[in-house]
């Protein structure tokens, strides 16, 4: 059993250097090699360094290609991290959207009305402007179709327009 915690250890190790080393080449081998890779490239979004944060997000992005189920869960994710109830640090999350929006921007398409809803928090608003930007740019008219169905949807329950 002591195996797996080892084996653990040298992948965050790996992941860790290979961030400080800006390498995304050798991120997205290790990241397509091992989806366990992504928990350690997510906490490393949180870093004080500017550049390790940018190349974790980026390794996050890059993910997505081989992993998008877990991609899709650390989408969950990050969007309830900016929620003010979770009482979580969701400070980074806009810039690991927009990595994973740079690579796949169909996989944020879903959470587009729960990024405008959190734009209005102004800690939020420029990087969820970014993130946004790029989902916009790489579908056209898709954001405008997604919160048109879900407005409609909002009406169909009774839960718009109240009088």
């Amino acid at each position: 059993m002591p195996e797996p915690k080892r084996s653990s250890r040298r992948l965050r190790e790996r992941v860790r250097q290979t961030v400080q080393a800006g390498d995304l080449k050798a991120l997205e081998q290790v990241v397509s090699e091992d989806a366990h890779a992504v928990r350690h490239l997510v906490s490393l979004t949180h870093q004080s360094d500017a550049a390790v944060r940018l190349t974790a997000c980026k390794g996050v992005g890059l993910a997505a290609r081989y992993h998008p189920e877990l991609i899709e869960s650390v989408i969950r994710r990050l969007i309830w991290s900016m929620n003010e109830e979770s009482g979580a640090n969701g400070l980074t999350a806009p810039q690991v959207l927009e990595a994973i929006a740079r690579e796949r921007p169909e996989m944020v398409l879903p959470v587009v009305p729960d990024m405008v809803r959190l734009s209005g928090d102004d800690s939020l608003h420029d990087g969820l402007a970014d993130a946004l930007c790029v989902v916009v740019h790489a579908l056209p008219g898709k954001v405008g179709q997604i919160m048109t169905d879900r407005l409609k949807k909002r009406i169909e329950e009774g839960k718009c327009c109240d009088e």
